[in-house]
C-alpha cells in the first residue's frame, strides 16, 4: 500500500485557506511519529503533506463530509462525517495535532465541534483553525467604470456572506473565548488580507468562486456572470482579498 495521497487539484474554496494552513504546519512541532486529525480535508492537498511530515510511524485522520477525491494509505485513514450529526473520530487526548478547515456552511452547533477538537488533543499538542474573516469583506480599489465596480462589489458581497457564513454561524464563532474556556490559554490569531489585480491568480481564483456558487447566487444573470467573468481578468481591475483567518493554539498541560 502506497504511503501518500493522489489529490484532485483543490476547489476554489479550499486554495483560499490551504495555503495559510501550509505555511503555518512548519511554526507548530509536528513530529515523525505523530497522530493528526485533519478536519474539512477537501481533496487531501494538506493531508498528503501532513502524511509527508508524520511519515510511516504517524498517521493522519482526514475527515470530511464529501470524501469522494481522498484515499486511505498506510498512513491516512478516511472518515466521513456530518458534524451536525456525527463525532469527531478519536478519544480524548489521542490527537497530537487538530487541523481544522472552515466546513462548506454554517454548523447546528459550532461550538461542539471545536469543544470535541479541544477534548481529542493530548495535553501539549496544537490545534490549527482556519476561516475566513465575516467582518472584513472584500473592496474595490479600481474598476474601468462605475458600472463595473457595482457589479463586482455586489457580487463578491453575496458570495462573501456565503463563504463566512454570516446567515449562521461557523464553527469558529468566538473561538478564542472558547479555546480559553477549556484552558487552551496559549494561542495565537493571524489575519491575511491582500492586493488582487484583474488577470493575477487572487482575481481568477474569484472567478472560480464565482462560477462555483453561481447556484445559489440570487439576482445574479448569466450576462452578470460571464461580464464578473470578464472583469476578473482585466488589469484594470483592483480589489482587496478578503480577510482569511487562521488560529494555532497549544493545548495546556495537565495539572
Amino acid at each position: 500500500m502506497t504511503t501518500t495521497t493522489r489529490p484532485a487539484p483543490p476547489g476554489p474554496l479550499h486554495r483560499v485557506l490551504d495555503r495559510g494552513i501550509e505555511n503555518h504546519l512548519s511554526r507548530i512541532n509536528i513530529n515523525t511519529n505523530h497522530k493528526v486529525l485533519e478536519i474539512g480535508a477537501g481533496v487531501g492537498t494538506v493531508t498528503a503533506r501532513l502524511a509527508g511530515i508524520v511519515g510511516r510511524y504517524g498517521s493522519v485522520s482526514a475527515v470530511d463530509r464529501d470524501v469522494e477525491h481522498l484515499t486511505p494509505t498506510s498512513i491516512i485513514d478516511i472518515h466521513r462525517r456530518d458534524l451536525d450529526r456525527e463525532l469527531l473520530p478519536g478519544t480524548a487526548g489521542c490527537y497530537d495535532v487538530v487541523v481544522a478547515r472552515w466546513p462548506n456552511g454554517p454548523l447546528r452547533d459550532p461550538a461542539d465541534v471545536l469543544e470535541q477538537m479541544i477534548v481529542r488533543l493530548r495535553p501539549g499538542g496544537w490545534l490549527v483553525l482556519a476561516d475566513v474573516a465575516a467582518s472584513t469583506p472584500p473592496l474595490v480599489y479600481r474598476a474601468p467604470n462605475e458600472e463595473a465596480a457595482t457589479l463586482i462589489y455586489t457580487v463578491l458581497r453575496q458570495v462573501h456572506g456565503i463563504i463566512a457564513g454570516r446567515d449562521g454561524e461557523t464553527w469558529t464563532a468566538d473561538a478564542e473565548a472558547l479555546l480559553l474556556d477549556n484552558g487552551v490559554t496559549r494561542q495565537c490569531v493571524h489575519t491575511t488580507a491582500e492586493t488582487w489585480t484583474g488577470g493575477g491568480p487572487g482575481c481568477h481564483l474569484l472567478a472560480d468562486i464565482v462560477t462555483h456558487l453561481r447556484p445559489t447566487l440570487g439576482g445574479f444573470t448569466d450576462a452578470d456572470a460571464d461580464r464578473f467573468a470578464t472583469l476578473m481578468a482585466d488589469p484594470r481591475v483592483l480589489l482587496r482579498s478578503w480577510e482569511t483567518r487562521l488560529i494555532h493554539a497549544e493545548q495546556g498541560e495537565l495539572t
